[in-house]
């Protein structure tokens, strides 16, 4: 009886431990980046992460606004830094090159202004922002813009949270048929 008693516990501790494994997201060490409208924070986001889905209006009110970037390699600011506007075929429209960070200045900002006036020459396209560096030469898109409309909508990125949340169902499954199979064995 007693040697039930402590399978039953041991399950259980087991089973609790396991679970605790897919409860929290780690997201340290991974790259991210923040976007803000002035210092209004629009975005942030962990590349490992899904994107959400939200949208800014940039109108000719907003001439004056500046949109700030923020952009982290595991925690470090990146060398060689650029902002770039890309089309749908990937040419590139407009760039910024960024100095390398001294201490507090990590931020990339860009003139809402200069991004309104190239509305003047994609009316119907879609364009991309895209951040790249030495760490990340090839680049990443950061969002998607339709300046025609005069709104930016943040681009939907694939992710693998569909395969954690599978791992967790089957590793619960599993726990379940161990859990039977000790407990009926007496």
């Amino acid at each position: 009886m007693q040697h039930s008693n402590f399978k039953q516990t041991l399950v259980k501790a087991f089973t609790f431990a396991a679970l605790s494994l897919f409860t929290f997201n780690a997201k340290a060490g991974g790259d991210s980046y923040q976007i803000y409208l002035n210092n209004k924070l629009l975005l942030k986001q962990y590349v490992t992460q899904p994107l959400n889905v939200k949208s800014l209006q940039l109108d000719k009110a907003n001439l004056n606004d500046r949109l700030v970037i923020f952009y982290s390699h595991c925690g470090q600011t990146g060398k060689g830094r650029s902002i770039a506007i890309k089309d749908e075929k990937g040419k590139i429209i407009k760039e910024w090159k960024f100095a390398n960070s001294t201490g507090s200045n990590e931020s990339m900002i860009i003139p809402v202004k200069e991004l309104l006036q190239l509305e003047k020459n994609n009316l119907n396209g879609r364009l991309h922002l895209y951040y790249a560096s030495q760490q990340l030469p090839k680049g990443r898109m950061l969002t998607s813009l339709n300046l025609g409309k005069s709104n930016v909508t943040y681009n939907h990125a694939k992710t693998n949270a569909g395969v954690t949340t599978l791992y967790g169902v089957l590793v619960v499954g599993l726990l379940y048929r161990i859990n039977k199979y000790l407990l009926n064995i007496n």
